[in-house]
């Protein structure tokens, strides 16, 4: 499929270039397929009673929290999926457009310590705020649970730059496989610039910190640097693959070009010179520019809007025979999941399907 992408954003970028490297063949690109439909999803309702709700980290015990962007409010579901009625901790949030209290994850060895982190866009008044203005900074901090479920009041770990805003903050956190914990942060601006270019600046990338918000010694891009993969626009999901094949990662586009890759560690993802399958003679020229850091999508939505969010990896067969290793993707705007498999060079082999009365979906 082939379609026109505005040239705006990237005139000032290739009139640098030597003209010399239009020849050059840019890197050979992974077909994208389109998904199939299937009919055979049920989906059963387990709990409601959410102000948008945005992200969830399960407990050991069986029960879950779950983040409210615009309260700031940390609701925790029982085991059997009751809905707590007193939030478990209140954050004074700035909630203005796509900004409020976002990510959450529990610590690998939460039954030891009772550690939880949270993402937040901070209100600078110390009370919830819509005003887009009134934000002091994003936030990465972590509380503790009692065994009474009793929070601590929070500690603030990393914090991040908030402006221009109020668009594009990512926030998505997550412990790897390494135990470290990784956190996406979007460029924070709705005008495509080269900030997620610039391995200087936090903002369009996905940063990687110890457990107390210090730098691993071994991140791809230098000790005293997060940055773990950078490159991007707005990253509302990303997850390990369990087979080791790297970091799976979605990232939202400009008036579609949303998309899914695969990247390791100290990869780019092209954005703002690249938005999506390389099929353009300026992309070619940038895909050859950014060099072997460069990692093409496995997928794209084109034309299409579906805002891709969460996802995630299915590790085994325990949702059904051939089912292992399948890989969930989140769409805000169609109110669906979308999945994918992927064969032995990690080329887009799709398919999917969409609830037919989903109301919104619900970030994991």
């Amino acid at each position: 499929m082939q379609r026109v992408k505005p040239l705006q954003s990237l005139v000032g970028f290739f009139l640098s270039l030597s003209m010399s490297l239009l020849s050059c063949q840019a890197p050979s690109v992974a077909p994208i397929s389109e998904p199939l439909s299937t009919s055979n999803v049920k989906l059963t309702k387990l709990t409601e009673g959410f102000d948008f709700s945005v992200k969830m980290t399960l407990l050991p015990d069986g029960s879950f929290l779950v983040t409210e962007k615009n309260t700031g409010f940390v609701r925790r579901v029982s085991p059997t999926f009751h809905l707590q009625h007193e939030p478990v901790i209140d954050i004074a949030v700035n909630h203005a457009s796509e900004r409020g209290l976002l990510g959450i994850a529990a610590h690998p060895e939460f039954s030891r310590n009772g550690y939880v982190y949270i993402f937040y866009v901070a209100s600078d008044s110390g009370r919830d705020t819509d005003h887009p203005k009134a934000a002091s900074d994003i936030r990465v901090a972590r509380f503790q649970l009692d065994r009474d479920g009793v929070a601590q009041a929070p500690q603030t770990l990393i914090t991040l730059p908030v402006r221009p805003g109020p668009f594009h903050n990512g926030g998505c956190i997550l412990f790897g496989p390494d135990r470290n914990l990784y956190v996406s942060l979007g460029e924070l601006n709705r005008h495509a610039n080269m900030i997620s270019q610039l391995k200087g600046n936090p903002r369009g990338k996905i940063l990687r910190y110890h457990d107390d918000g210090s730098i691993p010694a071994d991140n791809p891009l230098g000790a005293d640097n997060p940055i773990y993969v950078y490159g991007l626009r707005n990253t509302f999901g990303f997850s390990f693959d369990p087979r080791g094949r790297g970091l799976f990662v979605s990232d939202n586009g400009p008036n579609g070009h949303d998309k899914l890759s695969l990247a390791m560690p100290g990869e780019n993802l092209g954005w703002p010179l690249i938005w999506g399958v390389v099929d353009q003679w300026y992309e070619r020229l940038a895909a050859r520019f950014l060099g072997r850091r460069y990692r093409h999508p496995i997928w794209e939505s084109f034309e299409r809007r579906p805002a891709p969010t969460a996802v995630g990896v299915i590790p085994n067969d325990v949702y059904g025979l051939g089912m292992s290793g399948r890989i969930l993707l989140g769409q805000y705007m169609e109110a669906g999941v979308r999945q994918f498999t992927l064969d032995a060079a990690t080329m887009s082999v799709a398919t999917g399907f969409r609830p037919q009365s989903f109301a919104y979906t619900l970030l994991l």
